[in-house]
């Protein structure tokens, strides 16, 4: 029987042998995963293990050939992300410009995800990578409608800092939203949001009011105009905290619904999307990761047109 040979590297070392075996194939069951290890399809440093064995950096992993074909012919196919839509790469992290209408993660309904395209992306620029167990995944959440930034890692530094800098609030996440109204001033939305029990329309929203979590959103006017003879204003929204359609929900409750945004109380259009709102911007400061001390990404051409079809006149960056 013939065996791939793959080498641990560090961000394996102390990792149960059944989890890193997973991760290399992820299209084998756990039941399958334990035969194989009782079976000596897949050995260390020449020796059958148990499943919780931890596996050392610079061990010898071997896997049969056999269960590992369909995952070697994935990485044969992978392809590289449209150049478009990265915005920043290194070796730690990469920032992607989200397009409208892609889920960041695969969903119960199917179909291609951004993450099913960074992680082509990975494979494709990480073939000689020295670790089995890393797996690259989206560091925080956009919701399939919202365009702009969405940053994924490319190491466990990557991930840990991100994670780590985010809960700490130390990035700053700033976004761009036509809301229906006149905002007039600048605002600050803090409220206790909550997921409501039932679903509709196959998706749960989120209500604002005395019990759930705490929600903190600034809003700034930026420029005023009107669709279809509703008064419509693009704001500049910078978030503190990130809750489950956390400014869609608050621009609800305190009377500024995103124009179309129907699930919250926006008026329908007749528009090339059902809502306009982009994750604008990041900044990120001092950092061991080599970012640049910001990001941002540009608004998507059918905000511009819908912003032009309101009369708005607006350029970047703020």
């Amino acid at each position: 029987m013939e065996f791939t040979h793959l080498t641990a590297g560090q961000d394996d070392d102390g990792r149960r042998l059944d989890v890193l075996i997973r991760r290399l194939l992820p299209g084998q069951p756990l039941s399958h995963v334990y035969g194989a290890l009782r079976k000596g399809l897949v050995t260390v440093d020449g020796k059958k293990r148990k499943q919780d064995f931890r596996v050392r950096a610079g061990s010898d992993i071997a896997v049969a050939n056999m269960l590992m074909g369909a995952d070697n012919g994935a990485e044969r196919n992978a392809t590289p992300l449209p150049e478009h839509l990265v915005l920043f790469r290194n070796d730690d992290l990469l920032i992607v410009n989200k397009p409208y209408d892609i889920p960041v993660q695969t969903t119960r309904h199917g179909g291609r995800s951004l993450s099913d395209m960074v992680r082509d992306d990975f494979v494709f620029f990480h073939k000689d990578s020295d670790s089995l167990s890393f797996r690259c995944g989206p560091l925080h959440r956009l919701d399939r409608k919202t365009t702009g930034i969405v940053v994924f890692s490319q190491s466990l530094r990557g991930a840990r800092w991100f994670s780590d800098a985010l809960q700490a609030h130390r990035i700053q996440k700033t976004y761009l939203a036509l809301v229906q109204g006149t905002v007039e001033t600048e605002q600050l939305w803090e409220d206790a949001v909550a997921k409501k029990d039932t679903a509709s329309k196959n998706f749960y929203t989120v209500a604002v009011g005395e019990h759930g979590k705490n929600a903190l959103t600034s809003i700034k006017p930026l420029a005023v105009g009107s669709y279809n003879g509703v008064p419509v204003t693009l704001v500049q929204c910078r978030i503190t905290t990130g809750r489950k359609h956390q400014i869609r929900a608050q621009a609800a409750a305190h009377g500024f619904p995103l124009l179309g945004d129907t699930a919250y109380g926006g008026r329908r259009g007749a528009t090339a999307q059902d809502f306009f709102l982009h994750a604008h911007h990041l900044a990120f400061g001092d950092n061991p990761c080599a970012l640049p001390v910001e990001i941002r990404a540009e608004i998507p051409p059918a905000f511009a047109e819908m912003l032009r079809d309101c009369l708005i006149n607006f350029s970047t960056p703020l």
